[in-house]
Formats: C-alpha cells, sequence, structure tokens
C-alpha cells in the first residue's frame, strides 16, 4: 500500500472528524436556541421611604456637682444622679399613592437581667420585665403618608433601682439594661396591589443598668424603602423549524462521527495488510512480480502454505516466479508459484 494513499486517507478521516465536530456544535446551538426563553419582567405597584427619629435629654437630681441639671444627648451619664429622660420619637412613612391604612403602635420599656458569671456563656436572660409607656393605639388613613410623634419620660432611676435591688437581695453576677422601643406594625391595602402590604418597625434605644456609669446607644436605622413589584412569568416558544434543523444536523454529525470512526478501525486493519506487503515486495522485489489479472487455478491442483518463508524455499528449489495479485484492493492478496499442473499458494491479508 502507499504510503501516501494512507496519509491521505488518515487525513480525511480527521477532517471529517472536524468538520462533523463544526456541525454538531452548530446544531447543538439550533436546538438551545429554538427553545426561546423570555423572562418576567418586574413592575413597579407601590413603593413607600420610611423616617425614624429620637431625640432625648437626660434630667439630673439635685446635686452639686452638676449646675445645669439637664444632659443633652450622646453622652456618658452617672446612673446615680439620672432621675428621668424626656425622649421624643418621630417614625413617618411616605407612600407614593394612596392607600387604606391602619397603624397601630406602643411605646413599652423592657429590663432584662442576665446571668455575668465568667463560667457561663449563655445569653438568655434570668429575669425580664416590660412596661407600658405609651398604650397601643390604633390609628386609621386613607393617605398616602403618616407620622408617630411622642414624647414621654422613662423613669431611668426607678429603673435602676429595681434592678439594683434584685442584684443584691439574690447576690448575683448580673449584667442588665434596659430598653426603650417604639413598635409600629402599618397594614396597608393599595389599588393595584392584590395582598395587604405589612411592614413592621421597632426602634429601639438601649442603655445598661445597675453599672455606675452608661450611654444610650441607638439601635435603628434612620431610614429605610420598601418597593413591592408585580412579576411577570417567564414565558417559553419552540421554533420548529430551527429545532428541526438543529436535529437533522446532529444526526448528521453523529453519522459522519461513526462513519469515520468505522473508516479508521477499517484503516487500521489495512495498515496490518500493508506493512506485512511492503516488507515482502521491499524485501523480495526481485523474484516477485505484481500481475494485474489473477492466475487461473482452477485446472491446477492447489497447495496453500503457511508462510512467505515456505514460498521462497520452493522458489529455490523449482526456480520459478513469485507472482502476487491483490485479490481485494488494500485488505487481501496472495503469492503463487506455479510448475506444471501445481499451484504454490501463500495468502496475506
Amino acid at each position: 500500500m502507499d504510503k501516501n494513499v494512507s496519509k491521505n486517507r488518515t487525513k480525511n478521516v480527521l477532517r471529517n472528524i472536524c468538520i462533523s465536530t463544526v456541525i454538531l456544535f452548530l446544531g447543538i446551538i439550533m436546538i438551545f436556541k429554538s427553545f426561546k426563553v423570555e423572562q418576567g419582567s418586574q413592575n413597579l405597584l407601590y413603593s413607600y421611604n420610611i423616617s425614624r427619629n429620637v431625640n432625648y435629654k437626660v434630667n439630673l437630681i439635685e446635686n452639686e456637682f452638676f449646675e445645669n441639671q439637664t444632659m443633652e444627648m450622646n453622652k456618658t451619664y452617672i446612673s446615680s444622679l439620672v432621675d428621668k429622660i424626656n425622649m421624643d420619637f418621630t417614625y413617618s412613612l411616605y407612600g407614593n399613592k394612596k392607600a387604606d391604612t391602619k397603624y397601630i403602635y406602643q411605646v413599652v420599656a423592657v429590663s432584662t437581667v442576665k446571668y455575668a458569671s465568667s463560667t457561663s456563656d449563655s445569653e438568655e436572660p434570668i429575669w425580664s420585665k416590660q412596661y407600658v409607656i405609651v398604650e397601643p393605639k390604633t390609628i386609621e388613613t386613607k393617605e398616602s403618608n403618616f407620622s408617630i410623634k411622642e414624647n414621654f419620660d422613662v423613669d431611668f432611676a426607678t429603673y435602676n433601682a429595681e434592678v439594683k435591688n434584685f442584684k443584691d437581695k439574690l447576690r448575683l453576677p448580673v449584667v442588665a439594661d434596659l430598653q426603650i422601643k417604639l413598635i409600629v406594625r402599618s397594614d396597608m391595602n393599595v389599588s393595584g396591589v392584590e395582598d395587604t402590604v405589612v411592614e413592621s418597625s421597632i426602634m429601639n434605644l438601649k442603655m445598661d443598668l445597675a453599672q455606675d456609669v452608661f450611654a444610650i446607644e441607638k439601635q435603628f436605622d434612620n431610614a429605610d424603602s420598601q418597593a413591592v413589584y408585580e412579576t411577570t412569568e417567564t414565558s417559553k416558544d419552540i421554533n420548529k423549524t430551527m429545532l428541526v434543523i438543529g436535529s437533522l444536523l446532529v444526526l448528521i454529525a453523529i453519522m459522519i462521527i461513526l462513519d469515520s470512526i468505522r473508516k479508521s478501525i477499517k484503516f487500521g486493519k489495512k495498515s496490518d495488510y500493508a506493512i506485512a506487503l511492503n516488507r515482502i515486495l521491499k524485501n523480495y522485489g526481485d523474484i516477485v512480480a505484481e500481475i494485474v489479472s489473477p492466475v487461473e487455478i482452477d485446472s491446477l491442483n492447489v497447495i496453500d502454505v503457511k508462510n512467505f518463508d515456505q514460498l521462497l524455499d520452493i522458489e529455490e528449489e523449482i526456480r520459478m516466479p513469485i507472482l502476487f495479485y491483490e485479490t481485494i484492493p488494500d485488505q487481501q492478496g496472495e503469492f503463487i508459484i506455479v510448475c506444471d499442473s501445481v499451484a504454490y499458494r501463500y495468502v496475506i491479508g
């Protein structure tokens, strides 16, 4: 077999595999694109902004240390000198459209005592008590916004004394705090919005109890924004033409790949035949004659030999040429020596 022919066939197989890979890739892309999916969109139905603010002043008992018995915000305060804390809570909600709104709010104070032993990591309170400072109020409005403004006094001295009494009588290592909370819940029925919009908010100020000094910590954000959207469902549409073409391309690509694999296997078998044939022709080309038509052996006594070496031994004895004819192109051939009425034959492939 000619080496150039073998190389060309190998190149053809590789080329076919490359082409089929491209076709397969295009077919898969077309199949995926045939399933057109439109993502749902979001439409704004209602939005609102919340504003929160607090101001307070700390009132001291009469004492010889401070001439002014009122201290401003964001200071450190001596617990034993504090009497009451005047607080001013403001909460506002602004919607982008009118709504039938029902809101409920109240102000509470919560004293919490926790065990402070070094051997305990528990965060659970061992004692807690809630006091209502502003009774729950329910208000309804049909406007787009509403505001809550409450001014009240927190009797810090009483709460502090109560916790100190708890600590002294039980002789327990504890830490305690007082939290002042404005709790607001709003139920808003908005035109165009199917479900009731519920907004819950807590404005919290926290301070230590039963300590020599304390500060007041704000535990809420001054501003917040929320929105309600209507999300349309995703839709799917199949492009049947593109799906069919893509499927055909995938099928064609698979057929080409399978055919290329088949040919590769076939060429592999041929190359074994070609190697053996080329080896014989190269080494014994001077005594082997390649013929283009088969030897008529119907009237001859045919003797098949096991290998080419036996045929060489016969050639040396009778001094007759070895004839070669390729019975199946690139796959099978036969070497024959004809002497009188006998044909010695070796089949390769």
